[in-house]
C-alpha cells in the first residue's frame, strides 16, 4: 500500500539574491564536485556543513515548523522552487536541519526540485500494467577498471523487486539485450513504457572559452560495441509522442548543469522538454550504489507510491553503499559505515509531484510471455534470448570481422549454449550468411542432413557437384566437395552450426564417435579461410581443439534466472521471498532447464515438501538434479497424461494437435491432456507457420527419461498410427520434400516397409531426379528398394537404379540394372513397367550413337503402350523416336513424332509432354511455343488435303 503524504508540499522559494548574499556557498559546492571527480573521500561531515549553511541561507524556520505541524503524521514534501540556473546549480539534496539531520534522506520527508516555470499540460496518466523499460548501454571502449557497470546485478535488483507485481499482471518489464540508440527509440514507440531506467554512462560538455554551447550525452553503443554519443536534444527528440511519465537516468554525471541556463545538462534538458519526472545524479555515483538504488526504487513504485516518496526511500537505501561487501583493501569493516556522499546524488526534477506513473485503477492483466520456439532445421532455440551481452557482442562481432572463425561453445547442460550460438547463427544470418544447421540427435538422420544441403544447391551446381561425387571415397572428401561448392555458391559467405555434440562424444577420450559429424568438422575448419564460419556446441571441449576457438560458457547470471523465473507460473508469494530464489539460483548453478523442471515440480507441493525437495538437489549433481525433478514431475502426473506422454515419443518431429490426436483416439480431452504436459514443460510447443497450427513434441531430454526410467514405449499400434499422419500430412498439407522424409522415417519405424519404399518411389525419387541428385539416390534411397520382397517395388527401383546411372553416363552399369528389371516386369506380366523400362534402354543406344538398336526398343515400347492404352508412355515413347529420327537427319519423320505426341498430349491436358514440346519448340525455332506446334499441325493436314 502506498504511503500517506500531505496534499500540501512545502514549497522552498531561495532568495533570487541568494548567491549575491553567500558567495562562499559556490565555493563550497565546487568542492565538493571536485572530490567527486576526483574520486576522493566525501563525508557526511563534508555534506552537513555545506547543507546546514544552505538551510541557514533559507531563513525558513518558522515556516517549515508550520507545515510540519499542518502535515501530521503524514510524509512532508519538500519542493526547491528556483527559476535561476545558479541557484538550482546547488547541492539541495543535502539540505541540513539543525535537529532533524539530512532532511533528503529522513524518512518523514521527501525533496525534490521544480525548475520554476510554466507547468507543461499533460494528459491523465494511462491505466495499467505499469510498463517499465530497464535499459542498459554497456560500450566495449570504456575504462575496464573504473567505468564498467554491474549491469547484471542491476537488471537482478530490478527483477526480483518486480518479479511478484509482474506474475500479478500489475507490471510489464522489457531488458532489451543491446544498448543500441536505435533500439532504445524502437522501444519507445513500441513498448511505450511508463518508467524507464537509463542506465549507463553520461556526461556534460563544457567549455567555457569554446563556441559549443553546454551539453549533456549519454553512451549507447555502436553495432561494433564501441561507444555511441547522443546529446540530450538527440534523446529528448526519442520521446515525443511516447506517455513516459519518468525517466531515472542512472548515469553520472546525468544530474550536472551549468550555472547559465536551466536547461543544460541531461536531466535539465529533458525536464524542460516535458517529462513530467526526470531523475539524475549530480555526480560520479559508485556502481553498487546505483543499483541500491535501482532495487529500492522499484520496491517503493510496486508498492504504489509516488515518485518522490520512492526516491526518498531509495536514498535511504544507499547511506551505506558498501554495507554487507568485504572492503577491497585489507577488509576494513569502518568502510562499511561510510556514506561516501552517495546518498545525496540523485536528483529528482518534477513538474507535478500529485502526477502518478499510471491510474492504478485497472484489473490486472498478466502480459503475455513470449512461448513460441524458434527453429534452426531441427535445434530448437527459445523464444527469447536471455543476457549473456557481453559474450554475445564479443563473439558476434569477432565472427562477422572474421577474428574468429570458428568457436566451440562449452558449458554445462541448461546454461544455455544453444540460444547463444543460435543467437549467433541467426545475426550471421541477417549478414547474409547462409545457415547449414544439424543437431547430433539419435533419431536424426545423417543422410537426410546431407540431402538438405544437396538441394540447397543451384541446378548448375548440382550438376557440377554430381559429376564429382561419384569420385569421392570417403565423407570427408564428399563434405569438401558439398561445402566447396556452396561457398562457390553463397559466395564464401556459409555458417556451418552443429549442436549438441555430447551426445555423439565417448565419455572417457571426449574424441566424436559419430565418423560423418567428425569427418565435416574436419572438412569444415579446413574452409575457414574461404569464409566459412564454423559454429558448435557441447557440454566438452573436442580433443585437439585450439584454446583460442574455445568459448567456455560460465552460470547464467541471476538476472537472467529471475527473468526465467518470472515467466514460469509461480505464485506471487514465492517471488516475495527473495532469499529462497537466491538459494534455488545456486543450489542449481543456474541451470536453466533445471529450474524449469524444478518449478514445474514446486507446483504441486506444500512449503516443507518443497524446502525438503530443495535441501535434496542441494545433494545432488547437475544431471541427477534435473532427473529428480523430472521423476518427481511425472510421477506427479495422473495415468492419462502419463499415458500420453509415453506415446508422444512415436513422433520424431514436431506435429499438430490433429497428430496427436492420432495417437490418442481412446483418450478424451487430448488438447487439455497438453495444456497439462505443457505447464510443467513435459512437452515442447511450436508455431508452424506453413500450417497456421500449434505443434507439439516431446523433449529429448524428456524422451532420454522415459527410456532410462523403464517407460512403456510407444507400441506398434501407436508407431502404426504416427506413420498414418506423417504420411496423411505429407499428402494433403506439407507437401515438401522434408515432409516425405519425415513420413519415409516414421514408416520404417512401424514396420511398414512397403509403404515406405513405395513412399521413396512415388514421391521422393523424383524430385531429386529433376534436381540432378543422382548419386544421393543410388547412395540413400534406392539401395534399399532394390531389395524388397514386392517384385513390382523391386523392379521399379532396379530400373530407377538403371535410370541415374544412364544420367551419369555409366552405361554398361545402367544397362545391367535396367535388363534386370525388364526381367522381372515381363515375369508379373507388368505391361506398363515394361514399356518405360525399354523405353530407358534406348536412351542407352542413343547416348552411344546407335541409334538404329534404339529405334527397336522405342518401336516394342511404343507397341506396348498402345496395347494398353498408356497415353503418357506412348508420347514419351514417340517423343524420344522424334529425336532418333532427327540425329538421323529425318526431319519429316521427327516432326510427324512430334506432331503425334502434340495431337496426344494437347487434348488430354498431359503437361509433361507439352512442356517438353515447348522446350522443344524453342530448340527448333518454331515461334510461340505451343502455338508454333498447333500452327505446324494445321499447315500438316492442310498439305495432306
Amino acid at each position: 500500500m502506498p504511503l500517506r503524504v500531505s496534499p500540501t508540499p512545502f514549497v522552498i522559494h531561495p532568495p533570487v539574491d541568494l548567491i549575491k548574499r553567500h558567495p562562499t556557498m559556490i565555493r563550497a559546492a565546487r568542492q565538493l564536485t571536485q572530490s567527486y571527480a576526483f574520486r576522493e573521500l566525501v563525508t557526511d561531515d563534508m555534506l552537513r556543513s555545506v547543507g546546514s549553511a544552505l538551510w541557514e541561507s533559507l531563513q525558513v524556520a518558522d515556516e517549515f515548523e508550520e507545515a510540519r505541524k499542518k502535515a501530521g503524521l503524514q510524509i512532508l514534501p519538500l519542493v526547491v522552487n528556483s527559476d535561476i540556473a545558479e541557484v538550482q546549480q546547488l547541492p539541495w539534496e543535502i539540505l541540513h536541519h539543525p535537529q532533524l539531520s539530512f532532511l533528503g534522506r529522513h524518512e518523514g520527508f521527501t525533496l525534490s526540485r521544480n525548475l520554476g516555470r510554466q507547468p507543461v499540460q499533460l494528459p491523465e496518466p494511462q491505466t495499467g500494467p505499469l510498463r517499465v523499460l530497464l535499459f542498459t548501454s554497456l560500450p566495449d571502449d570504456l575504462d575496464p577498471e573504473h567505468s564498467r557497470l554491474d549491469v547484471e546485478e542491476e537488471q537482478a535488483q530490478v527483477q526480483e523487486a518486480l518479479a511478484p507485481w509482474f506474475t500479478e499482471g500489475l507490471v510489464d518489464l522489457h531488458m532489451p539485450d543491446d544498448g543500441r540508440f536505435r533500439t532504445f527509440r524502437t522501444e519507445l514507440k513500441t513498448f511505450q513504457p511508463h518508467l524507464i531506467f537509463l542506465s549507463g554512462h553520461g556526461s556534460f560538455h563544457d567549455q567555457p572559452l569554446g563556441n559549443e554551447p553546454p551539453y549533456g550525452s549519454f553512451l549507447f553503443e555502436r553495432d561494433d560495441g564501441g561507444s555511441d554519443m547522443v546529446s540530450d536534444a538527440e534523446l529528448a527528440d526519442a520521446f515525443l509522442g511516447t506517455p513516459v511519465e519518468c525517466l531515472v537516468l542512472s548515469a553520472c554525471e546525468s544530474g550536472k548543469a551549468t550555472s547559465d541556463t536551466l536547461s543544460s545538462g541531461l536531466a535539465r534538458h529533458l525536464a524542460t522538454c516535458g517529462l513530467p519526472h526526470v531523475i539524475g545524479m549530480r555526480e560520479s555515483i559508485l556502481d553498487r550504489a546505483g543499483v541500491r538504488f535501482a532495487r529500492a526504487f522499484c520496491d517503493a513504485i510496486a508498492d504504489r507510491n509516488r515518485v518522490d516518496i520512492a526516491l526518498q526511500r531509495a536514498r535511504l537505501s544507499i547511506t551505506r553503499p558498501l554495507e554487507g561487501t568485504i572492503w577491497q583493501n585489507g577488509g576494513a569493516s569502518s568502510m562499511e559505515e561510510l556514506s561516501f556522499g552517495q546518498w545525496c546524488l540523485p536528483m529528482l526534477l518534477s513538474h507535478d509531484l500529485d502526477r502518478p506513473l499510471i491510474d492504478w485503477d485497472f484489473p490486472p492483466q498478466r502480459p503475455e510471455i513470449e512461448s513460441v520456439n524458434e527453429t534452426l532445421n531441427n535445434v530448437t532455440l527459445p523464444p527469447r534470448f536471455l543476457g549473456r551481452r557481453a559474450e554475445l557482442r564479443e563473439l558476434r562481432s569477432d565472427l562477422e570481422s572474421g577474428r574468429r572463425k570458428r568457436i566451440l561453445i562449452t558449458g554445462p547442460g541448461g546454461q544455455g549454449k544453444t540460444a547463444l550460438a543460435g543467437k549467433l547463427a541467426l545475426g550471421l544470418q541477417q549478414q547474409g550468411y547462409r545457415l547449414l544447421v544439424w543437431s547430433a540427435r539419435p533419431e536424426l538422420a545423417w543422410s537426410n542432413f546431407r540431402l538438405e544441403l544437396e538441394l540447397m544447391l543451384s541446378p548448375e551446381n548440382t550438376r557440377r557437384y554430381e559429376a564429382k561425387v561419384a569420385g569421392c571415397g570417403d565423407e570427408a572428401s564428399r563434405a569438401k566437395l558439398l561445402l566447396e561448392h556452396l561457398l562457390h555458391q553463397y559466395r564464401g559467405r556459409v555458417v556451418l552450426f552443429m549442436d549438441n555434440l555430447e551426445s555423439i562424444q565417448n565419455t572417457q577420450s571426449l574424441a566424436l564417435e559419430a565418423g560423418n559429424a567428425r569427418s565435416w568438422i574436419e572438412t569444415a575448419k579446413t574452409l575457414t579461410e574461404r569464409g566459412l564460419r564454423l559454429l558448435l556446441t557441447s557440454r566438452w571441449c573436442l580433443p585437439d581443439w585450439p584454446e583460442t576457438d574455445h568459448w567456455s560458457l560460465g552460470h547464467a547470471s541471476y538476472g537472467d534466472f529471475l527473468w526465467f523465473i518470472r515467466t514460469r507460473t509461480l505464485p506471487p508469494g514465492f517471488l516475495r521471498e527473495r532469499d529462497r530464489m537466491r538459494q534455488i539460483y545456486h543450489t542449481l548453478h543456474g541451470n536453466f532447464r533445471g529450474l524449469e523442471f524444478f518449478v514445474a515440480a514446486l507446483q504441486e507441493m506444500d512449503q516443507a515438501a518443497g524446502s525438503a525437495f530443495l535441501k535434496a538437489l542441494e545433494r545432488a549433481e547437475s544431471q541427477t538434479q534435473t532427473d529428480m525433478a523430472l521423476t518427481q514431475i511425472i510421477t506427479q502426473r495422473d495415468d492419462v497424461q502419463r499415458n500420453l506422454l509415453e506415446r508422444l515419443p512415436a513422433y520424431l518431429t514436431p506435429v499438430p494437435l490433429e497428430g496427436v490426436e492420432c495417437i490418442a483416439m481412446d483418450l478424451h480431452d487430448v488438447d487439455g491432456i497438453l495444456e497439462a504436459l505443457l505447464a510443467v514443460s513435459l512437452v515442447e510447443r511450436s508455431w508452424a507457420y506453413d500450417l497456421l497450427a500449434w505443434e507439439y513434441q516431446c523433449p529429448s531430454l524428456v524422451c532420454d527419461w522415459l527410456t532410462q526410467n523403464g517407460a512403456r514405449p510407444p507400441t506398434p499400434n501407436t508407431l502404426a498410427a504416427a506413420a498414418g499422419y506423417q504420411h496423411y500430412l505429407f499428402r494433403n498439407e506439407r507437401h515438401t520434400l522434408t515432409q516425405a522424409t519425415s513420413a519415409h522415417q516414421a514408416l520404417i519405424r512401424a514396420g511398414e516397409q512397403d509403404k515406405a519404399d513405395q513412399l521413396v518411389l512415388n514421391w521422393i525419387v523424383h524430385p531429386l531426379n529433376r534436381a540432378g541428385h543422382y548419386r544421393t539416390l543410388l547412395d540413400t534411397w534406392l539401395p534399399s528398394v532394390c531389395g524388397s520382397a514386392d517384385p513390382q517395388l523391386r523392379s521399379r527401383a532396379l530400373g530407377q537404379t538403371g535410370k541415374q546411372h544412364l544420367h551419369l553416363g555409366n552405361y554398361d552399369t545402367a544397362l545391367q540394372y535396367l535388363k534386370q528389371s525388364l526381367a522381372i516386369q515381363q515375369e508379373i506380366g507388368d505391361k506398363s513397367g515394361e514399356g518405360t523400362t525399354l523405353n530407358n534402354i534406348s536412351q542407352i543406344f542413343k547416348a552411344r550413337g546407335d541409334y538404329d538398336t534404339a529405334l527397336q526398343y522405342l518401336k516394342q515400347s511404343l507397341a506396348i503402350s498402345q496395347e494398353i492404352g498408356d497415353y503418357a508412355g506412348l508420347c514419351a515413347t514417340l517423343f524420344n523416336m522424334g529425336h532418333i529420327h532427327w540425329q538421323n537427319d529425318e526431319a519429316p519423320q521427327a516432326l510427324n513424332a512430334w506432331i503425334s505426341v502434340y495431337k496426344l498430349a494437347k487434348p488430354m491436358g498431359l503437361a509433361q509432354a507439352l512442356n517438353a514440346l515447348e522446350r522443344l519448340a524453342a530448340q527448333l525455332d518454331l515461334p510461340g511455343g505451343l502455338d508454333g506446334w498447333e500452327q505446324l499441325l494445321m499447315r500438316m493436314e492442310a498439305d495432306k488435303k
